[in-house]
């Protein structure tokens, strides 16, 4: 790995590209190999990224978790075809009772964005909120990326299922 020209094809996204702050870490066999980081964690482009800098991200932990229910699944000896509420019964509630792992984990329960305001920050706050929520669409009828949903709705299918958060599933 041409670890110097790595870094400044980095270091052009902000100097020509327009990016506005990044970092990237490759490990390989538990070693990290390449850490970057640079510009800026604000728009006013005035707080310089740090190797501190915290960040929210979403869609990269999808197929992880994904492989984490769909393995706590197999493991159960439990279909994809089998309902969601079996499991979780809280999430049987406003016309959930029928939504199946299959629907859950393609996108099409419904659930794509919670229609109330939520701290996204408060994991049982959301959880209830999605207990709650009505589909936005017939489940199984349609596609809707769930960006901010997905994330906590295989989470807590783990935990019901596995008795741990997907976290702690995922370093087993």
């Amino acid at each position: 790995m041409d670890r110097e020209r790595l870094a400044e094809s980095f270091d052009d996204n902000f100097a020509r590209r327009g990016e506005l702050g990044a970092a990237v870490s490759v490990w390989q066999h538990g070693k990290p190999l390449v850490e970057l980081h640079g510009g800026f964690r604000d728009s006013k482009r005035q707080q310089p990224w740090t190797v501190d800098t915290i960040v929210l991200f979403w869609s990269a932990t999808k197929g992880l978790g994904s492989a984490c229910l769909l393995h706590a699944l197999q493991e159960n000896a439990i279909r994809l075809d089998r309902h969601v509420a079996e499991f979780w019964p809280e999430f049987a509630q406003a016309g959930k009772n029928e939504i199946t792992f299959a629907q859950l984990l393609s996108h099409q329960a419904g659930l794509s964005a919670l229609d109330n305001t939520t701290d996204i920050l408060d994991y049982d706050a959301v959880i209830a909120a999605l207990e709650k929520q009505k589909p936005l669409w017939p489940p199984g009828t349609a596609h809707g990326y769930h960006a901010r949903t997905f994330g906590f709705l295989i989470d807590e299918c783990v935990r019901r299922i596995t008795g741990m958060r997907i976290a702690q599933y995922w370093r087993l």
